[in-house]
């Protein structure tokens, strides 16, 4: 028999997981709520980790082993990092709480399914105030961007309104698909890739874009095994669409942010690519930090300079570089790319720790999809992706807005997938 104070807290959990979204739009202090009550929950219900077959000893090895490989050994400010290093261990609690609470509460994935369902209406909400913003300047509650090209929505200055449409969108992704034909889907996904765009956030951006073409080459080759007339139709219609849209938007600011070439660059486009990308790259914003945090993992190689640390380091004379036309830019709270940040907080031996948590659960994700087709899957390996995503700019690891969400994701990845193989 279950009390009513297990079933109030039960509930209470499950609002806080259906709201999700709207803790990430309210900030820090909302997610820092929800991986505090999720990781207390997970010290309370750690007995029973044993009752649970989808536990096994490689998952609790890789992520306990944080306690070893990011120590701050050779950190530069030891007090500072072991008080983040403290704090990040709450991450990894949150994990095992989420995945807890899903295997008590998600009898048929109806937890699951119920969490897809609000979040494409938040999803809906964010797309309509988007909209609302790009066309009349400012959104529902008055908010605006000082920034032209970029969309503030319900973020305000934050300006992180495409990290958090972006999260939603891959989140909910298989859902969609699974709820409509070929073509409404693909009529969607266009959708979402113009609404992107419009939000003006570059990095985001790119990164759905990529990973909805890679999933529509999945589908037609794998999961439709698309005829090649059909195959030439469609194509011919994407591309007479890429057109159009191309034509729609080449004069806004969004369109201007991409390609920014004057005359002089166009002319050393055609005679010397490598010089007018390099200048291209010298002159950005995200240059100070990457060539910063990578100056730093040479002088730190093995431990890092600690977590945290990266906004005091990056201030010393030393890494000016008078090559940057930015160069002052270089002391911010992180360098902006998840494994330059890495690199340079936690070095080799936290990198090492790291590649086991970016691709472990990779693998065990595509070994669960070939044994039993749980396409639900792919949503969260997806997103999975895009936390972990190369080259382009992205949140702080270590940081509350950015590293909540990864853990929450990666926690369903994890369960769904060791879920699938023991039904296997």
């Amino acid at each position: 028999m279950i009390s009513s104070a297990t079933i109030k807290i039960e509930t209470f959990l499950k609002l806080l997981l259906l709201s999700f979204p709207i803790l990430i739009i309210l900030g820090a202090p909302s997610l820092n709520f929800f991986s505090v009550v999720f990781s207390l929950y997970a010290l309370l219900n750690f007995k029973t980790l044993k009752k649970f077959e989808i536990f096994d000893k490689k998952i609790l090895i890789i992520f306990f082993s944080f306690i070893i490989f990011i120590f701050p050994y050779e950190s530069i400010d030891f007090k500072n990092s072991f008080i983040k290093y403290l704090s990040f261990s709450r991450f990894v609690l949150m994990l095992l709480g989420l995945i807890i609470f899903f295997e008590k509460n998600n009898k048929e994935n109806s937890l699951l399914l119920q969490i897809y369902k609000v979040y494409i209406g938040i999803l809906i909400i964010i797309i309509i105030d988007v909209l609302i913003e790009y066309y009349f300047g400012s959104n529902i509650m008055g908010f605006s961007s000082n920034y032209r090209g970029r969309i503030a929505s319900f973020t305000n200055d934050e300006l992180i309104i495409g990290y958090i449409y972006c999260f939603l969108t891959l989140f909910t992704f298989i859902f969609i698909y699974k709820k409509t034909n070929n073509y409404y889907f693909f009529i969607i996904a266009c959708i979402l890739i113009i609404i992107s765009f419009f939000i003006g956030e570059r990095s985001n951006f790119l990164k759905l874009f990529l990973l909805i073409i890679f999933f529509s080459f999945i589908h037609f080759f794998y999961f439709k095994k698309l005829k090649i007339k059909n195959l030439l139709i469609i194509t011919t219609v994407i591309f007479i669409l890429l057109l159009s849209f191309v034509q729609l938007i080449k004069n806004t600011p969004q369109a201007k942010k991409f390609v920014n070439f004057d005359e002089a660059q166009l002319e050393m486009l055609e005679k010397d690519k490598f010089s007018l990308f390099k200048g291209m790259f010298y002159n950005s914003k995200h240059a100070p930090h990457y060539l910063t945090a990578y100056n730093i993992f040479l002088n730190y190689p093995v431990f890092g300079i600690g977590i945290d640390n990266f906004h005091k380091e990056s201030r010393k004379k030393k890494y000016e570089n008078k090559e940057l036309e930015k160069t002052i830019t270089r002391s911010s709270t992180h360098p902006h790319q998840i494994y330059l940040e890495i690199m340079s907080e936690v070095g080799l031996t936290g990198l090492i720790y790291f590649i086991c948590i970016f691709f472990y659960p990779i693998f065990i994700c595509l070994k669960s999809l070939i044994k039993n087709k749980q396409y639900y899957i792919i949503s969260h390996l997806f997103l999975h992706i895009y936390f972990i995503f190369p080259i382009l700019p992205s949140g702080s690891f270590f940081g509350t807005n950015y590293g909540i969400p990864f853990w929450f994701n990666l926690a369903i990845l994890l369960y769904l997938s060791k879920k699938n193989l023991k039904l296997s």
